[in-house]
């Protein structure tokens, strides 16, 4: 999975599907998601990745339809929230300011560190302000507040 990140990130389309599709035969054999070791893996964890990897090849559509089918109640919270910010950075691509602002919501309400310290997340804020406009909701405007906020 991680080297299908660094594909997708490079730009390299047929690359991250390829190894995606081998961390899904993997899973597969797997059977189940597992937290062994604190290392979290499973078809749900892959699907998960696969909409991150979506993102990041700026297949916004295949990100949100992806991540719409997964159960991600037995994941951990970070799993959960890394899933709803990947969505809330999909439906920005879309310019839907509405359902990304939802989503990162969700996020914080899931992991409040996840907004204020993951690049993606802060830059997906950013985006979301300039959108709007002077038309930018006051809860987006607050996130953003909260997400620059120092300690």
């Amino acid at each position: 999975m991680a080297l299908a990140l660094i594909h997708a990130r490079a730009g390299d389309r047929p690359r991250a599907r390829e190894e995606m599709t081998r961390a899904r035969e993997v899973a597969g054999r797997l059977g189940e998601d597992r937290n062994d070791f604190n290392l979290e893996f499973g078809p749900t964890n892959v699907e998960i990745q696969a909409v991150s990897i979506a993102v990041e090849l700026g297949d916004a559509g295949e990100a949100i339809e992806v991540s719409t089918e997964l159960d991600t109640s037995a994941l951990s919270l970070e799993r959960r929230a890394r899933l709803k910010m990947d969505l809330g950075r999909a439906y920005a691509q879309r310019r839907q300011v509405g359902k990304a602002l939802g989503s990162l919501l969700a996020t914080e309400e899931l992991s409040p560190d996840l907004v204020r310290t993951h690049v993606a997340a802060r830059d997906t804020i950013r985006e979301l302000l300039l959108l709007a406009g002077r038309a930018a909701p006051p809860e987006l405007k607050e996130l953003a507040d909260r997400a620059c906020a120092r300690p």
